[in-house]
């Protein structure tokens, strides 16, 4: 990894980010009631300005930081996000470099991105006139998002701070990652939506995020990148050490030229990026659900080696599809140890149950303290490196007037910590055909715990081999 510090002339130096004191908003529309000034007032901890040239007052600001223009704000400002309409922007940025603004956040579009001649002319424009001492998110994209701070360019944006940086092309998926984010139990340290990428591009966020302090995972949505800039893109792989990844768009023909409407984007030929990938060990997926759940995972027991694999199912049938999507997905249902087995014998009483693997429960599943002892005594055998558990959504509930709902609730979070215990995933089906309200509280009640609560195999099962080749590769 590159020592803190350094610089490499390869990636634009953006390490000031983590130190933004002041915002000017520019350009704020009444027409959407002043929506990207009102977004960054809600949590942002420093100075925030509102420039736009009718001088009208904001209902609601305090009107002593709104200025017809950037140079007439007396204090310093790091950082400007920009929504104006094309024809202003060089105005704009011309300010901006006299002000000595480090970053700037162009949400205007019909850029490069419209295919237009001269939309591809004025970004070349906006970037002479930038004179490379003005770093510029965009244009046509939301720039940035950081919790620790409180920059958001939406409302309602997560407030805690994380771990896991992202870096997106797209804004719109930047905007259903972040909002999906706290259900899953995952936080970012920082967010990007770099749309064109005329000036900060993928590769120089990526080698940010590759030596930011704040952040241990790195997630990826790319259409693609300019020419010229592979090599670079293979400096910043080969040194970084934190687990990337990467959801790649414009895979295929439609696809790239999809691509190359939303944000210019020359997505390149497939099967280079399948070795890019490859060669410097990115996990890659192919949605954003497994982008994030892969997030999840890893963020929650860590990057794993999975190749044996228990499970533990109240339904025989369910349990036999698990071991043939598991042996689908290359992973193995094995045996457990003779000593192991013969522990596990002695726990199962009930007519029906069975104590091999899969282990199949069936109503014995509400003997609470028998379950505790079975998962726990599974996880300690050596063959086995992690479990995998099935739970109707109905069990949560006092649907078959068996147990009290509240104390098993209380009892099978205890059970399902275990993982933790041995350090092994474990990972808990609960399927999302029914008890809706109690699935989700109780998911909620697990997601705290870094419990990560799925409601169909197909969701993970997956992404488990392509975690386990990350940490075998990454040893090598």
């Amino acid at each position: 990894m590159i020592k803190k510090g350094t610089t490499d002339s390869d990636f634009k130096d953006i390490s000031f980010i983590n130190n933004i004191k002041s915002i000017a908003v520019i350009g704020p529309s009444k027409k959407r009631d002043y929506f990207f000034l009102r977004n960054h007032l809600e949590n942002f901890k420093g100075s925030i300005y509102a420039v736009h040239s009718s001088g009208e007052k904001i209902p609601n600001f305090d009107n002593k930081n709104l200025f017809l223009t950037l140079k007439d704000i007396p204090g310093d400002v790091d950082f400007a996000f920009i929504a104006v309409p094309p024809s202003q922007i060089l105005k704009i940025i011309e300010d901006c470099v006299e002000k000595k603004v480090k970053l700037v956040t162009v949400f205007t579009s019909e850029f490069s991105d419209s295919g237009k001649e001269e939309g591809i002319e004025l970004e070349k424009e906006l970037l002479k006139r930038a004179q490379n001492k003005l770093r510029i998110l965009g244009p046509n994209g939301l720039g940035l998002f950081y919790p620790k701070l409180g920059i958001a360019w939406r409302n309602q944006f997560p407030t805690t701070p994380g771990n896991i940086g992202f870096i997106a092309q797209s804004g719109g998926i930047c905007n259903i990652a972040i909002y999906g984010a706290e259900s899953l139990g995952i936080n970012f340290s920082k967010v990007f939506s770099f749309g064109n990428g005329a000036d900060i591009d993928f590769v120089d966020l990526l080698y940010f995020l590759s030596n930011d302090p704040e952040t241990d995972i790195i997630l990826c949505y790319i259409e693609g990148i300019k020419e010229g800039r592979i090599d670079a893109l293979k400096k910043v792989l080969k040194q970084n050490k934190k687990p990337i990844i990467a959801l790649k768009g414009g895979q295929t023909e439609t696809g790239s030229i999809a691509a190359k409407t939303h944000t210019a984007s020359i997505s390149g030929d497939n099967r280079l990026w399948d070795a890019l990938f490859k060669q410097f060990n990115v996990i890659r997926v192919e949605s954003l659900e497994q982008l994030l759940n892969t997030a999840r995972l890893i963020d929650f027991y860590g990057t794993f080696n999975l190749k044996n694999i228990a499970i533990f199912s109240v339904s025989g049938g369910y349990g036999v599809i698990l071991v043939d999507l598991l042996e689908k997905a290359g992973l193995k249902v094995p045996q457990f140890s003779p000593e192991i087995q013969n522990k596990l014998n002695s726990k199962f009483l009930l007519p029906g149950t069975s104590s091999k693997n899969p282990l199949d429960m069936a109503a014995q599943f509400f003997y609470g303290n028998t379950v505790h002892n079975i998962i726990d005594l599974t996880l300690s055998d050596r063959n086995i490196d992690g479990l995998i558990l099935d739970m109707p959504s109905f069990y949560l509930t006092s649907v078959l007037k068996i147990s009290n709902s509240e104390s098993f609730v209380t009892t099978m979070i205890e059970c399902l910590s275990l993982g933790h215990k041995h350090n092994k995933p474990l990972i808990p089906i609960i399927q999302h055909l029914s008890q809706t309200q109690e699935r989700e509280n109780f998911s909620r009640k697990l997601t705290k715990i870094k419990i990560p609560v799925f409601g169909d195999p197909l969701e993970f099962i997956p992404l488990l081999p392509k975690i386990s080749n990350y940490l075998r590769k990454s040893k090598k």
